[in-house]
């Protein structure tokens, strides 16, 4: 693998406009994919799937997991819809310089009530140590007690995490980083510049609601998530949320640069 492997999560909000169904933000993805391999190289790129995935899902009805037969053809529908955006994602991947292998969630992981409890990884390490990078984003898996259930992106972050042991996880999102108030609502918002984990169930409460249809629950949603992580932190990992939307930033955080904004966690 990677002398230093990273693990990037490029935010639904980042790549897609939320506010408007399968509406892709093409030039910037086509930026921060280059700028992924550029900087990163081959690495661990996990995607949101944005207006491709949390539209059709709640417009579907699907979040509550299975009901009835007549959900299956829209289960199968979203699934495509959100492949759709997974090959795009791996063309801009690959016109950057990278080669890209996709991996589905819905056919390597199994869910109970919502949460990750069993998966096939075999071949994670072994295409990194060819030099190829791994593309997996959210995902409708199988559930034992729900039939089916949504698999965040951020869920698949934090069981990567654990797996591959990164020294790098970076949550590139739309904003700088976590606020004291939603940034694009309240000009007042402040940008958290560290939080440590033993505190993160008391920024929760502070951060940030989507204002767009999202059933991962926003940012809160992804601090939820990073907690489960402490075993990474712990051996040695840095984790960040790293706001995107501007050039350059991903090269100035990984070279150190200490006026980076953004929201570091640690223990």
């Amino acid at each position: 693998m990677p002398d230093r492997l990273a693990i990037i999560k490029l935010g639904g909000s980042l790549i897609t406009d939320k506010s408007q169904p399968y509406t892709l933000r093409e030039e910037q993805l086509k930026r921060i994919t280059k700028e992924v391999a550029e900087v990163l190289g081959p690495c661990v790129i996990v995607h949101g799937v944005g207006s491709y995935g949390h539209v059709p899902v709640i417009n579907r009805k699907l979040y509550d997991g299975y009901k009835k037969p007549e959900q299956l053809p829209d289960l199968s529908k979203t699934m495509v819809e959100v492949l759709q955006l997974r090959m795009t994602i791996s063309e801009a991947v690959t016109e950057a310089g990278l080669a890209p292998v996709i991996f589905l969630p819905s056919n390597i992981f199994f869910m109970t009530e919502g949460e990750i409890t069993g998966h096939f990884s075999g071949g994670f390490r072994q295409y990194l140590d060819l030099g190829m990078t791994l593309l997996i984003g959210g995902d409708m898996c199988a559930d034992s007690q729900r039939g089916f259930s949504v698999c965040s992106g951020d869920k698949v972050v934090q069981l990567l995490s654990r797996l591959l042991n990164p020294r790098d996880v970076i949550f590139a999102t739309d904003v700088a980083g976590i606020y004291t108030a939603d940034p694009k609502l309240d000009p007042k918002a402040e940008l958290i510049p560290q939080i440590s984990l033993g505190r993160i169930e008391e920024y929760e409460k502070m951060a940030n609601q989507a204002a767009t249809p999202d059933i991962t629950k926003g940012m809160r949603g992804k601090l939820d998530e990073i907690k489960r992580i402490e075993p990474i932190l712990k051996a040695g990992a840095e984790v960040v949320i790293l706001g995107m939307t501007e050039p350059g930033i991903l090269r100035r955080y990984m070279n150190g640069d200490s006026e980076v904004p953004c929201t570091r966690i640690t223990l």
